[in-house]
């Protein structure tokens, strides 16, 4: 009898051993899955720019739930996830603060674990895979806004080169984008899983793709020219050292003014400096007098990047001189870099100062979505006369990050901007794929709204997109096109109309909201028929 117990006892230990060995390994399996999920995420993007990944990057995610997880299980792969896909896509953020790159990285992860918890919800439930490209897209949009928002790297970014596929966004925004890439990735995944509607999962995700091709190719087809006009951008290649420091503050201008008279044989109609490119502290816009005569004795406008003081407050701005050296129009920054520019709730957390690496401003935001205005002078001459023909052309102004905000872009473009203009200064971050991962932004935001958009960095990139998001050229030496100095003119086209998301914004986002509570209530009705 005791034998049969020992016996027993051994049989059953040699279980809990292999269910332990078991769990241990499904464990290593899952959490390889969620690794690789972020390492094929952060590949689709600058630098590497391997976009075809992103069409593939979630499919290991997806795979993470054959296996049974508690919902607690699946916010950890989610977050895992995040954390290599965060912290390969903002590893440039160690030049600026290694505290602040930690926590912002740690933030960004927790909608990654809270797609996990609703993918387990799906999976768990048997629900609908179309499912997970609503939910996505419904969490980038999120991201966008809380605690200030930082709507960096979302998943559409990584096909900004793919024009053919990505005119949809003047539609939907940079989400239809993102929703067409994760609808394809659970396509794939469905056909790894042996789902049972696979087949009709890959016909679908194919379905849009081709849907957004064909508007694409309409779009290209089926758009008119209103003007035209002539731009010029310099980009200075100031040292972020060399900035601020007094001794150096004439030289820079010097600089800046020698590379701007390069321009003028370009005849442009406006020339263009980076954000802060003016090195001293501006309390009377008009005292800026090199400017003022500059762009008086050239008849050219010239729009830079000044630090204003007005009593107590300090603005990142930017003003702009006509042809006859006059002021015509200054704008305040409005969405400040939280722990950059500003701390959020000074009097709680103004300790923090103490404990991040890099000096924080102490700006304030700007009220207005202000709009500027340019003239342009055409001669157009024939074999009978010579005509001189005057236009004016607006255009908004966005400054340093701004340009990853989608509504701060709409707000310009529904006030009448013609063009956006960028101006920033990505020095900060070094050579690394932050300034490349930043234009990205800019061809969405020229795209959304169907307008030309400028930028004019201090270290790169600048150059020209236009409405179609074509990146037409940009300021490069030897192919280099960060932490070179040069020039770029450019004769700009501008459109006729508005777009779709110009008019009324984030339709596709709350169409999304719909369609999620409209397959769970389908699937909550399934799940009834069933039992």
């Amino acid at each position: 009898m005791g034998w049969e117990n020992i016996k027993g006892q051994a049989r059953r230990f040699a279980c809990t051993c292999n269910d332990t060995e078991s769990i241990m390994r499904n464990v290593f399996v899952k959490m390889a899955l969620a690794v690789l999920s972020g390492m094929l995420s952060f590949l689709a993007f600058p630098p590497y720019e391997f976009a075809f990944l992103g069409w593939v990057c979630l499919v290991p995610f997806f795979l993470i739930f054959k296996f049974q997880n508690s919902f607690k299980e699946s916010f950890f792969y989610g977050f895992l996830a995040g954390i290599v896909f965060f912290g390969g896509l903002l590893y440039w953020l160690v030049n600026v603060t290694v505290p602040g790159m930690i926590v912002l990285v740690l933030f960004l992860s927790l909608f990654y674990g809270i797609f996990g918890v609703c993918t387990r919800f799906v999976f768990k439930f048997s629900m609908d895979f179309l499912m997970l490209p609503f939910i996505w897209v419904i969490l980038e949009y999120a991201r966008g806004f809380i605690f200030t928002g930082f709507p960096w790297g979302y998943l559409g970014y990584t096909q900004y080169q793919s024009l053919n596929l990505i005119q949809i966004a003047d539609f939907t925004g940079i989400y239809g984008v993102s929703f067409l890439v994760v609808i394809f990735n659970a396509a794939v995944a469905a056909i790894f899983l042996r789902a049972k509607r696979k087949v009709t999962y890959m016909v679908v995700a194919l379905l849009f793709i081709i849907l957004s091709i064909s508007y694409s190719i309409y779009k290209f087809n089926n758009y008119y020219v209103s003007g035209e006009f002539r731009v010029s951008v310099v980009q200075g290649n100031i040292p972020q050292e060399l900035k601020w420091d007094s001794a150096f503050a004439e030289g820079n201008i010097t600089k800046y003014m020698d590379l701007t008279e390069k321009t003028i044989e370009d005849s442009p109609d406006l020339i263009i400096w980076p954000e802060t490119s003016y090195p001293y502290l501006v309390e009377n816009v008009n005292d800026i007098s090199e400017i003022s005569e500059f762009s008086e004795g050239n008849k050219t406008s010239l729009l830079l990047g000044v630090v204003r003081q007005e009593k107590d407050d300090y603005f990142n701005s930017a003003v702009l001189f006509d042809d006859k050296g006059e002021i015509s129009g200054t704008y305040k920054k409005t969405h400040l870099v939280p722990f950059g520019e500003y701390i959020p709730f000074k009097k709680s957390f103004s300790f923090l100062r103490e404990y991040i690496d890099k000096p924080i401003g102490d700006f304030s935001r700007g009220e207005s979505y202000d709009i500027f205005s340019v003239k342009s002078v055409r001669l157009n001459s024939t074999e009978q006369r010579m005509t001189r023909m005057t236009k004016f052309y607006k255009f908004g102004v966005l400054i340093c990050f701004e340009d990853i905000f989608p509504y701060i872009a709409r707000n310009l473009v529904r006030q009448g901007a013609d063009f956006i203009v960028n101006i920033t200064n990505d020095a900060w971050f070094g050579k690394t794929a932050a300034a490349r991962q930043h234009l990205q932004a800019s061809v969405f935001r020229a795209i959304e709204n169907r307008v030309p958009l400028i930028r004019a960095a201090n270290t790169g990139v600048s150059g020209f997109i236009d409405s179609t998001g074509e990146i037409l050229e940009t300021v490069n030496e030897d192919g280099k096109e960060i932490f070179v100095s040069g020039i770029a003119t450019r004769d700009i086209s501008t459109h006729i109309g508005r777009s779709y998301y110009t008019l009324y914004g984030d339709v596709f986002v709350f169409f999304s909201m719909g369609a999620l509570l409209c397959l769970l209530i389908a699937g909550k009705l399934a799940m009834k028929e069933t039992k």
